[in-house]
């Protein structure tokens, strides 16, 4: 290896700045790098060597960043990120090539490159409290922990005391502090007589290049993932349809609560206990609080405001008159309505049944037309299939047309180009025949701008001396004294003859005038309103009284309304038809022609590959959570048809019950109160 030692790391460094893993291999990329260079300035070794650094540093990459990155954030933080790969040779040659190139080479290595970064660098790298602890800890991720101690730390430590020593010198160079040099007198030594020449002495032999070992590959279990996934995949699979299978087993498997209530027998059981140990104490227990009666949301008593209070009593008003009239009809030989009513309930519940069998059969349809849609979607998938083919047919004759249309392009623009080259020589002349043109209209140009600026300064000079005239003018009435003291008389008027013309002492007066008048107006307010209050706060307590008999008559037919409901909904059952089942049978051929379609696509794609197993996995794994969803969905939509029954069922009772007969005493005094306050 020559003494060429600066030259070998800049081409270290510039080989692994322009590496790109994700292009090319490190080791086709190298022999390009190498082949691009001059063959001239570098040797056989050297190109080994350069190739060796590079291969090392590109292999051992997580071992050097795991260095780097600490460096960049402990002590590097001044440090430039344009040296790292300066950085990543130096932790190479430390970590791995030291033991083999020798301290000597090494030295010489180093003295290449600043003397300040160096000595930073291998500060940080040989401190103890960074090198035996979190780094060795972050190789030992990477790597085995016998692998880091035998081929990376140990040859470091056994070089350790060297590289301190050398640490110290660079910290010597850069304080500027000299060694002083010890002289030594030589030695007296014995002499030989000069009787004959010695023979001249040989050549000693070249040292030898240091070469770095061939080292195995890493073997291919590195890479691949063990056996142990898959099995715990397949763990992870089974546990998953196991857990399928259960939820849908508690889905069709609905629970019923348990009843916490003890019965009356085990009530006084339990208080005959309770009594015995009472009984043998000597001291008097405390006496327990009874529990709170929890109060109804109907109970509950609501505050209203006065809006809301008039407009409850004139509610109350309204339906109590039209009671009256009802009344009034009836004695006068009306009609009554109570067979319309039962009639027109009956035929609300037979709506109910219509509507609740038209439900059930709009359901079916949809599961029909579900099962329709995907056996139409395996058909567009085979036409698909057949439509692709087409289009590469077609698109390759596309291709082809296109490559012929670039093909005569390119000859109609080298016969444009030939066209453009004669006309050039046409465009001389007419450059100079434009450029004589050009010159003879800067000569007019500039003769008339000449007439324009002589006329524009003879204006100019008209309009200063108006000015000046104007200026002298305005300054002689400036300089004309003028009185602007006035005597003001608060009795007499201004004199403009005006009808409403007064002056400032009768204003004066009449304002006066107009504040008494206005604290009239104000008092006689004030009284009025106190008035109107009362008046409002008497209409609100006989409000109050109408509204808590009304409420309470509701709450009473309330509850037999209840009753009614409770009777009434033990009649009405859903209703079933020829049709939905009809409309059953279809769907379930439906389905049984879709599956055997997916059973013969499965049957036509299958294959003896693991690939094909895994996928067939897969497969049954999703069916099995479409089944799941399936039973979600079919429950679900069950739940919501059974609401929409009852909803169905307990509207009509609630339209029927809502009419009924209430009267009540509202007083007349109220009523006119109110009218006057409105």
């Amino acid at each position: 290896m020559s003494a060429n030692y600066r030259s070998l790391v800049t081409h270290c460094m510039k080989a692994i700045s322009t590496y790109d893993a994700n292009t090319t291999g490190p080791d086709s990329y190298i022999e390009a790098y190498l082949a691009s260079s001059d063959p001239t300035t570098l040797t056989d070794s050297e190109h080994t060597f350069i190739s060796e650094v590079f291969a090392g540093c590109v292999r051992f990459n997580s071992i050097i960043k795991v260095v780097i990155d600490g460096f960049y954030l402990a002590d590097g933080q001044g440090c430039l990120r344009a040296d790292s790969n300066m950085y990543s040779i130096v932790t190479y040659l430390t970590l791995f090539r030291i033991e083999e190139l020798g301290m000597g080479h090494f030295k010489r290595f180093m003295a290449t490159q600043d003397t300040r970064k160096i000595h930073k660098f291998l500060n940080f790298l040989l401190n103890d409290a960074n090198l035996k602890t979190w780094i060795l800890d972050e190789w030992c991720k990477l790597y085995d922990s016998s692998f880091v101690q035998t081929q990376v730390l140990s040859p470091l430590l056994r070089f350790e005391p060297e590289l301190k020593e050398y640490i110290e010198s660079l910290s010597d160079k850069l304080a500027n502090k000299l060694k002083p040099q010890t002289t030594t007198k030589p030695v007296t030594g014995i002499k030989p007589f000069n009787l004959t020449n010695p023979k001249p002495r040989t050549l000693p032999t070249p040292e030898k290049i240091p070469t770095l070992k061939i080292y195995k590959p890493p073997p291919k279990t590195t890479y691949s993932t063990p056996a142990e996934l898959d099995t715990i995949l397949l763990t992870k699979e089974k546990n998953k349809q196991l857990a399928k299978k259960k939820l849908s087993d508690a889905s069709r498997i609905q629970f019923s609560c348990a009843n916490t209530e003890k019965s009356a027998k085990t009530k006084t059981i339990l208080q005959q206990i309770i009594d015995e140990k009472v009984s043998q104490t000597s001291f008097l227990p405390p006496k327990p609080q009874p529990v709170p009666q929890t109060t109804s949301a109907d109970s509950v008593p609501v505050k209203l405001n006065t809006a809301a209070i008039l407009r409850e009593g004139a509610r109350i008003q309204r339906a109590e008159e039209e009671e009256i009239k009802k009344l009034a009809s009836l004695e006068a030989g009306g009609r009554d309505d109570s067979e319309f009513v039962r009639w027109q309930e009956d035929m609300k519940q037979r709506e109910i049944t219509e509507k609740t069998a038209e439900i059930e059969r709009k359901h079916l349809e949809g599961l029909l037309s579900h099962e329709e849609a995907k056996i139409a979607k395996q058909n567009f998938i085979k036409t698909t299939q057949q439509n692709t083919l087409l289009l590469k047919e077609k698109s390759e004759r596309i291709m082809a047309a296109y490559f012929d249309q670039q093909e005569e392009q390119r000859r109609e623009m080298r016969q444009l180009v030939e066209t453009i080259a004669l006309g050039h020589q046409n465009v001389k002349e007419a450059k100079q025949k434009l450029q004589e043109m050009k010159q003879q209209i800067v000569k007019q140009v500039a003769k008339e701008s000449q007439e324009l600026m002589a006329r524009a300064l003879e204006e100019a000079e008209e309009e200063m001396r108006r000015k000046t005239e104007l200026i002298q003018q305005i300054r002689a009435m400036e300089s004309i004294p003028v009185v602007t003291a006035k005597f003001v008389d608060l009795t007499k008027t201004s004199g403009v003859g005006l009808l409403s013309e007064m002056s400032v002492a009768e204003l004066r007066e009449r304002l006066a005038l107009l504040k008494v008048a206005e604290q009239e107006e104000a008092e006689k307010r004030r009284n009025e309103i106190v008035a109107s209050k009362q008046a409002k706060e008497r209409l609100l307590h006989d409000t109050k009284l109408v509204i808590s008999r009304h409420k309470a008559e509701q709450n009473r037919q309330a509850t037999l309304r209840e009753k009614q409901l409770q009777q009434t909904a033990k009649v009405y059952k859903e209703a079933s038809s020829k049709e939905l089942e009809n409309l059953q049978q279809i769907l379930e051929n439906k389905r049984k022609e879709r599956e055997r379609l997916q059973e013969e696509a499965t049957q036509r794609l299958s294959q003896p590959s693991t690939s094909r197993r895994t996928q067939k996995t897969n497969a049954t794994s999703s069916g099995a959570a479409g089944g799941w969803e399936t039973i979600e969905k079919s429950r679900s939509s069950s739940q919501k048809r059974s609401r929409q029954l009852a909803s169905l069922t307990t509207a009509p009772v609630q339209r029927g019950s809502s009419q009924s007969p209430l009267i009540t005493s509202f007083p007349r005094s109220v009523t006119t109160t109110r009218n006057t306050i409105t």
